[in-house]
């Protein structure tokens, strides 16, 4: 089924909550409570690291929960609706610690409300990209519905990034970086709460009016939750597709949540770029994931199957993200004076991003196509828990990816505070040759993960053909 383009795009809106929150979590948050407040990066990254394991109970118990739940607003709406709230209030206390807190304070309030704030999310992320597997079964518009969950993300992630370097990040007097400058993260954090509860509501109330042609369990088909759940979890990864995509999603998303961890850190250490000069990098590298988003449906009909363009754009993302990395590693680049080097790496960031948009739509449009195998094979439509998987994936940007950040800049060597003119030589070599041949690893191994993805356009094809004679 072909949607009308105001259901599609206040769907898409949907997204804009957590592109606002993967560029806080993923560009600042670490650099916050490392740089700024002083907590060691390795005790930040583990506050993260164990936040989202929590994560790895909630979200299939969410996805679960709401795939069975049963109500005059549907299965996915009443979650959509109630969780705005709370997620905002978690989100802007994450960057408003009290003063005078000790190391472990710190430690604590940021893993209290890096957690509070992920459960509010999973209330409503899991629900809303379920949703999406439920408005069409169409293989190429699932492709589109993914690619505009994608451009309004990085739409969030735009207005965090440029809008927060341009407002709240200015250089001063004091604070020749203005990252380093602590009175500026509360007001940032306030100004992003306005884009976090519109977006989630305007998802909700926009695609309100699907709920009555929308999927609805039978009565008694809700057994309880965690028993549910764990059983739920069992079955969807009986299917190797879904094991496929899970293990290629989730390394593929550890390595872009290592990179945006230390964007701030590569941009001011290693290739010393001004405040403007971040700015740029930043506007360059959404620009290119836009782009890439816009690019990913006629790439996917071009290619044929979404498995081959997710591919080709995780080896494009490898490639440009790190070479100018090694070049200037292995001294094949001018020094961090010459213009020319941060015009390359600006310029490479937003190449290799092109790659990131291509590939992040075919995420989740390869998991809307395991529900479908999944309905074949057991009768029941459980969207839930399988975007469960795919929400996990998506915090894993936020999770696993900065403790490995964090792992990375204290053994570097890297101290809390420090200018760039007071990092060692070797310290700045250790940080580069631990960062960019770690992007090539980590892509290499999500994309081995997803050649076992096994559903074609043709099988897919095929099991809607069998999913309609059964109906009939």
């Amino acid at each position: 089924m072909n949607l009308s383009w105001r259901v599609r795009s206040m769907y898409g809106i949907g997204q804009l909550p957590e592109g606002v929150k993967s560029a806080a979590f993923g560009f600042f948050l670490l650099f916050y409570y490392n740089q700024v407040l002083g907590l060691p990066g390795s005790l930040a990254g583990l506050a993260l690291f164990i936040a989202l394991g929590f994560d790895a109970v909630t979200d299939p118990l969410v996805g679960s929960w709401s795939d069975f739940s049963r109500n005059r607003l549907g299965r996915r709406h009443p979650f959509m609706y109630i969780a705005a709230i709370p997620f905002a209030i978690a989100f802007v206390c994450l960057f408003m610690p009290p003063d005078g807190l000790s190391e472990i304070g710190l430690f604590f309030w940021m893993l209290v409300f890096a957690v509070l704030t992920r459960t509010a999310m999973t209330l409503y992320h899991v629900p809303y990209l379920s949703l999406g597997a439920e408005l069409s079964s169409d293989y190429d518009e699932r492709t589109l519905l993914a690619a505009l969950r994608n451009v309004f993300q990085l739409l969030g992630m735009f207005a965090v990034l440029i809008g927060g370097n341009m407002l709240f990040f200015q250089a001063t007097e004091e604070y020749a970086n203005g990252q380093l400058n602590p009175s500026v993260y509360a007001p940032f954090a306030l100004a992003c709460l306005p884009l976090m509860v519109v977006g989630v509501w305007v998802a909700a109330i926009g695609t309100h009016s699907e709920i009555g042609r929308l999927h609805q369990p039978a009565i008694g088909d809700r057994p309880a939750i965690l028993k549910a759940a764990l059983g739920d979890v069992m079955t969807a990864f009986r299917i190797p597709a879904f094991v496929a995509v899970v293990c290629a999603s989730v390394v593929f998303s550890v390595n872009q949540g290592m990179i945006q961890a230390l964007h701030l850190y590569m941009a001011t250490y290693f290739f010393e770029l001004t405040p403007g000069q971040v700015t740029l990098l930043f506007g360059g590298a959404i620009t290119g994931i836009v782009v890439g988003s816009l690019l990913s449906r006629p790439v996917s009909s071009l290619i044929r199957e979404k498995r081959n363009v997710f591919i080709l754009g995780s080896a494009w993302y490898a490639f440009f993200t790190s070479v100018v990395i090694i070049l200037r590693l292995l001294g094949l680049l001018p020094p961090n004076e010459d213009p020319i080097v941060a015009v390359l790496y600006i310029s490479s960031g937003c190449i290799s991003a092109l790659g990131l948009g291509v590939a992040i739509p075919m995420i989740g449009s390869l998991i809307a196509d395991v529900t479908d195998e999944h309905q074949l094979r057991h009768g029941t439509r459980q969207e839930g828990i399988y975007y469960a998987a795919a929400s996990f994936a998506g915090k894993a940007v936020g999770g696993i990816g900065p403790i490995l950040a964090g792992v990375i800049i204290d053994a570097a060597g890297i101290a809390p505070g420090s200018s760039p003119q007071e990092v060692a030589p070797e310290a700045i070599e250790r940080f580069g040759w631990a960062t960019g041949p770690s992007v090539v690893v980590l892509s290499a191994i999500s994309i081995i993960a997803v050649l076992f993805y096994d559903i074609s356009r043709k099988r897919h094809t095929e099991i809607l053909e069998q999913l309609q004679a059964r109906a009939e």
